[in-house]
């Protein structure tokens, strides 16, 4: 079940928000916190029955551990601890990597071992993740006080970020629905909601699946000319700025009806002029996921230059990895660490500074030329595009499809996307600052109202495949 699906905004958010407030009205907050674990439960399971068991055994394996820790000694906290790891990460292993592995295997010593074909579980990466921070969380005794497995299954199975983030940390969302304050009606919160939910949903309804015609002609043609690989490389780049972006704005919004701030995961990364800053603002959470159970593990920046290029080289493979069980992510993943590491160099050794407009547009384009590994389904897809980027050869030729969608309602969402990627605030950014006002709600049912009636297919967010 999609945020942007009818199902989900016409059936399942109003009855699950209406019955959540009424029965905690009636009867009390733990009736129902049972609900919404209920229904974030049927949520996930809607997309694939037969694998709510992995999510409902991830939780009762992950709280038991976590328990036993609670009430242990220190070395039996880090047996458990480490057995949390073990667990969580073969359950990744497995279900993401299994294929891959064997397939690798398979091409490097011309063996032929069976494939299984998992079907991955969706949002494994993501409540797994959030699972294994909160074990850290009881082992480095940053979180004092016992959840019950109750309260637990709802930190890790709220569904408004149980499928592509953000990876929340315990102590960021399990007090918020702890708080008394939050348990009642807000309709301050429901009102920054619903307008947050409603630009996201624009964003991903009207520009993001607008942007990925442009992507999906260019990555399948089987022919490329210059004017039609550059069109499909910031077709992708635009397509996965608006679908993420979207995503997460939607999820914070729904975070808002239920009174939980969900942390801001996306903050206008196309602005960066850096690629140290482009991260800091795309995928947040897991960026401070990486740092935590990687980079720091590693040294990070305290063994000199040299351990530092090689620990923030390591941590992007591992990004490139968790991306994706293919060396294509990792590719994408190397590319992003090579850059990382000069820029390491280029700010800190050589102290160098390139000026705010150059730095953001050699930024983005560094993006873009990376996300065409992101995006192709082989490296000679991948090959044709960046062929196609400088074929100079190709420049006065113009494929019949890829001009036809260059029209001037195409320019028209090009300008406006590019407005809204390098000139416009944030909203997420500024939702603990809005006021319910006529403006605000004449502005959010025409957003509203103008992504429902787009809505003429389906689309998965892009991040759901990771």
């Amino acid at each position: 079940m999609l945020f942007s699906s009818i199902p989900f905004i016409f059936l399942f958010l109003p009855i699950t928000w209406c019955a959540y407030f009424g029965l905690g009205k009636l009867f009390n907050h733990t009736v129902a916190k049972v609900w919404l674990v209920l229904a974030c439960l049927f949520f996930y399971g809607w997309f694939n029955p037969p694998y709510l068991w992995i999510i409902c055994s991830s939780v009762i394996v992950n709280y038991l551990l976590a328990e036993a820790m609670g009430h242990s000694g220190a070395g039996a906290r880090k047996c458990c601890f480490w057995l949390g790891l073990l667990f969580n990460l073969g359950m990744i292993g497995y279900y993401k990597y299994y294929d891959f592995f064997i397939g690798t295997v398979n091409s490097v010593f011309g063996q032929s071992f069976a494939l299984k074909h998992i079907l991955l579980p969706l949002g494994i990466s993501f409540f797994t993740f959030q699972q294994m921070s909160y074990l850290y969380d009881i082992w480095s005794g940053n979180l004092k006080k016992n959840y019950s497995l109750l309260d637990y299954t709802l930190f890790v199975t709220f569904f408004p970020q149980l499928i592509a983030g953000p990876i929340v940390l315990p102590q960021e969302m399990m007090p918020q629905f702890a708080d008394k304050n939050n348990q009642h009606v807000n309709y301050s919160n429901c009102a920054a909601g619903l307008y947050l939910f409603s630009i996201g949903f624009v964003k991903k309804i009207i520009f993001a699946d607008f942007f990925a015609i442009w992507a999906n002609e260019g990555f399948a043609a089987n022919r490329i000319c210059m004017f039609d690989a550059w069109l499909a490389m910031i077709g992708y780049t635009y397509q996965l700025y608006f679908d993420f972006s979207g995503y997460c704005d939607m999820a914070i919004g729904l975070g808002r009806m239920f009174n939980i701030k969900i942390p801001l995961n996306f903050n206008s990364p196309y602005k960066s002029g850096s690629i140290q800053e482009f991260w800091r603002n795309w995928h947040i959470t897991l960026g401070r996921f990486l740092t935590t159970f990687v980079y720091i593990p590693l040294g990070g920046s305290k063994k000199g230059i040299f351990r530092t290029l090689f620990n923030l080289m390591v941590t992007f493979l591992v990004s490139g990895l968790w991306h994706g069980a293919s060396w294509l992510f990792i590719i994408w993943g190397a590319l992003h660490g090579i850059a990382i590491c000069i820029h390491r160099i280029w700010s800190k050794a050589l102290k160098l500074k390139m000026p705010a407009f150059p730095a953001i547009a050699l930024t983005f384009l560094f993006v873009g030329f990376a996300f065409v590994i992101f995006r192709a389904e082989n490296m000679a897809e991948a090959l044709k595009i960046y062929k196609g980027m400088f074929d100079f050869s190709t420049i006065k030729m113009m494929n019949s499809e890829y001009w036809h969608q260059c029209s001037s309602s195409s320019l028209f969402m090009f300008i406006v996307g590019s407005l809204m990627l390098f000139a416009c605030p944030n909203a997420a950014t500024r939702i603990d600052d809005f006021k319910p006002s006529v403006r605000n709600a004449v502005f959010t049912v025409l957003l509203f109202v103008a992504g429902v009636f787009t809505l003429n297919r389906l689309s998965p967010f892009i991040y759901f495949n990771f």
